[in-house]
């Protein structure tokens, strides 16, 4: 078998093994997120690049519909899906800025961030600096700020309220471990609000 293959596999299965230590933590957010939708506010769902379609994807099941049809949309919404902003913004100011902006124009105190990112940014590495923004700006104004993270928890760890940070340098296997946890919450969520 290929190499690269079998690595994959058996780190993704290892990340798998040890989210089990995590179900407390799981159903600790999904309790905080259910708090959250019970007081009529709101809950953004942000991530770049791969973390970006987990995030659409997330929204999406709650939405929509994840197994229960009879269930009743729930509060969740994608930031930086207006691409028409975005490029706008990008082209004419700066793409790391756009983000917060978009952010400031609907989120209030109360409401919550949920931010997907495998390396939680680095200043030094310009990585994921619009995320850092969005934890500064979170903290700042009291909104609530629920992390999935990888690779150590970069700069996101210290401003999330609520982080679970897969033990792993592997961007697949982190993205793999976020939705399966992206999907136990779907799994909680699905038969509260009938």
């Amino acid at each position: 078998m290929n190499r690269n293959i079998k690595n994959h596999y058996k780190e993704s299965l290892r990340v798998y093994k040890l989210l089990s230590k995590e179900l407390n933590r799981i159903e600790e957010i999904s309790n905080f997120l259910t708090n959250i939708i019970r007081k009529k506010n709101k809950i953004y769902v942000y991530g770049n690049g791969g973390s970006f379609a987990d995030g659409s994807h997330f929204v999406g099941e709650l939405t929509a519909t994840y197994e229960n049809r009879k269930r009743k949309p729930l509060p969740f919404y994608l930031l930086g899906s207006n691409t028409a902003a975005i490029t706008a913004w990008s082209n004419d100011f700066n793409f790391n800025d756009y983000i917060e902006r978009e952010f400031s124009g609907y989120a209030k105190k109360g409401d919550c961030l949920f931010l997907l990112s495998t390396s939680g940014g680095n200043i030094k590495n310009k990585q994921s600096l619009n995320l850092i923004k969005l934890a500064k700006y979170c903290k700042k104004n009291k909104i609530y700020l629920i992390s999935l993270l990888g690779k150590g928890g970069g700069e996101l760890k210290k401003y999330s309220n609520k982080s679970i940070i897969i033990p792993s340098n592997k961007t697949g296997s982190i993205q793999e471990a976020h939705k399966m946890i992206l999907h136990s919450i779907c799994a909680f969520l699905d038969n509260l609000f009938l």
